[in-house]
């Protein structure tokens, strides 16, 4: 499983070179999630009924995003999104272990810009990013894109409780592969 979302994040990677790509016709504002980002979490706090706790305080990874130009799903999170997608985090190490059926990582994005309802007048954009859609076990991580990424908080939600934590996504660079840091 591991090896077919690597291989679909290269394949983003090549197609966008870890650039945004706007194609004109939706909101530019969206258009800037799309590409592959680094990413990290960090813990807050974990799930409080563990049989382990985990000892990792902070993930790093990868999560790509192309537009989602159908917008018809049968999951409502995924059909509302703006960016669709795949995600590469190891997040049993943080004790978020998502048991998914036979369905690979998926991720679903959605941006809005100064001024909405959803977002202050701060200039910055307000961007919601749902790990893992239609599962029981999903992570939402809800922050803002500023000049260079995006910064905010995660929420994690499950039978064992909820855990939480805060997170930073940068645009891909070649040079954070090869050298091992996110």
């Amino acid at each position: 499983m591991i090896r077919s979302t690597l291989v679909l994040l290269l394949a983003l990677a090549a197609c966008s070179e870890g650039r945004s790509a706007n194609t004109g016709g939706e909101d530019p504002a969206a258009g800037r999630l799309v590409g592959v980002w680094d990413a990290t979490l960090k813990v807050g706090r974990p799930y409080p009924l563990q049989l382990q706790p985990s000892q990792v305080t902070a993930i790093c990874g990868t999560i790509g995003l192309i537009a989602n130009g159908t917008r018809s799903a049968s999951i409502e999170d995924v059909a509302s999104a703006t960016q669709l997608g795949v995600y590469d985090l190891p997040l049993s190490q943080i004790g978020l272990e998502w048991s998914g059926k036979a369905a690979f990582p998926a991720a679903a994005a959605s941006i809005t810009g100064p001024g909405t309802d959803t977002s202050p007048a701060s200039g910055s954009d307000s961007v919601r990013i749902l790990l893992n859609p239609g599962s029981e076990e999903r992570i939402i991580l809800s922050g803002r894109y500023e000049s260079g990424g995006i910064q905010g908080t995660w929420i994690a939600q499950s039978a064992r409780g909820t855990a939480n934590g805060s997170f930073s996504m940068r645009p891909h660079t070649r040079s954070q592969i090869q050298s091992g840091r996110c």
